[in-house]
């Protein structure tokens, strides 16, 4: 094992999952985000048993605890029960699957990490010997492996493996709520507008830089008015007028998977992309949230038997657990639009 730290490149579920585990099992690591530490997600996400009971078996934690800590609902002493909605339609969920607060989680991911916030990847250079990662303001880090969960856009493949690029996907509306957090005075909600790409379509941007998440064209709010009338309450959540106060957010139905090959040509530079870096899936319907978890804890039980000389192997071993997530995630996603199965 290298005496310097493990590297990890972003600070989402897949990395803050690595580097809790790798503490675990005492070896150092160090995980790089572009952001600063400040609270990023406020929204619930589906949480299976076959992702988290790992990672708690490992860390020695209750899972009663867990999901009173973490579920949706705790607030009223209840563990984040699903209900059946377009979200789930299609998910393979079993009585301990249960809807978790993402921003408490990852808060909960951090606990007692090296976290480098604020520091962003700006490019790499990954050879044989070494790889340099080089941050902005100028900073360079010279280490020995890192591990790129840098999401979806990670800029870790778009230097090293450009190749790999996203594919995005769309087969008609989905309408969600979905509840983030409530009490005796108040209900912080989410919700989801999703359709299909249309000819000339002016919100379909796949282009887009990552900033321009933020930017909502006003043919946007045209649709929303277009809608027919809805039954309560999506026609006062969808009204237009009070969507324009809110934070919206335009995201993308993107898949990826680097191919074998892409892999290895990474690995072989001590470069290992797991989570959405690598096989993302669409943030409708997808197991992004738990194949990172599952990829974290996965991976550190790997480097504990097997050292950081063998990324390869641990890749091969999970291939095909990504390739068969990416294509479930699509296959989902277009029953989700399917104009048969639409109801409110």
């Amino acid at each position: 094992m290298s005496a310097h730290p493990i590297t990890i490149i972003g600070a989402g579920l897949a990395g803050l999952t690595l580097g809790r585990c790798l503490r675990q099992y005492g070896i150092p690591a160090v995980v790089f985000e572009r952001v600063s530490s400040s609270p990023r997600y406020n929204y619930g996400i589906t949480l299976h048993p076959w992702a988290y009971r790992p990672l708690l078996k490992l860390l020695q934690s209750d899972e009663a605890a867990f999901r009173e800590k973490l579920a949706i609902d705790s607030t009223r002493d209840v563990t984040g029960a699903l209900s059946s909605c377009a979200l789930t339609q299609g998910l393979d969920t079993d009585p301990g699957t249960f809807h978790c607060h993402r921003g408490r989680l990852e808060k909960w991911l951090q606990q007692e990490q090296d976290i480098q916030w604020e520091k962003s990847l700006e490019d790499i250079e990954a050879t044989t010997q070494k790889i340099i990662l080089h941050l902005k303001d100028n900073e360079t880090v010279e280490t020995e492996v890192v591990i790129g969960t840098d999401g979806p856009h990670s800029q870790i493949r778009k230097s090293l493996a450009p190749d790999i690029k996203l594919q995005y996907r769309h087969k008609n509306i989905v309408l969600e709520i979905s509840i983030n957090e409530f009490s005796v005075r108040y209900v912080d909600l989410s919700y989801t507008y999703s359709r299909p790409v249309h000819e000339d379509d002016q919100l379909h941007k796949p282009d887009r830089p990552i900033p321009g998440a933020t930017d909502i064209p006003e043919e946007f709010y045209t649709e929303l008015n277009q809608l027919e009338t809805l039954p309560s309450p999506y026609n006062t959540i969808f009204d237009s007028a009070k969507v324009r106060r809110d934070r919206v957010l335009h995201w993308l139905m993107r898949t990826t998977l680097g191919t074998r090959e892409q892999i290895k040509s990474l690995t072989d530079r001590g470069v290992l992309l797991i989570g959405d870096a690598i096989h993302a899936t669409p943030i409708l319907g997808g197991e992004g949230a738990n194949m990172a978890l599952k990829d974290g804890v996965d991976l550190a039980e790997h480097i504990v038997r097997h050292g950081t000389k063998s990324l390869l192997d641990f890749s091969n071993e999970k291939y095909q657990t990504w390739q068969k997530g990416v294509e479930e995630s699509e296959k989902r996603i277009t029953e989700m639009h399917d104009p048969t199965k639409a109801s409110l």
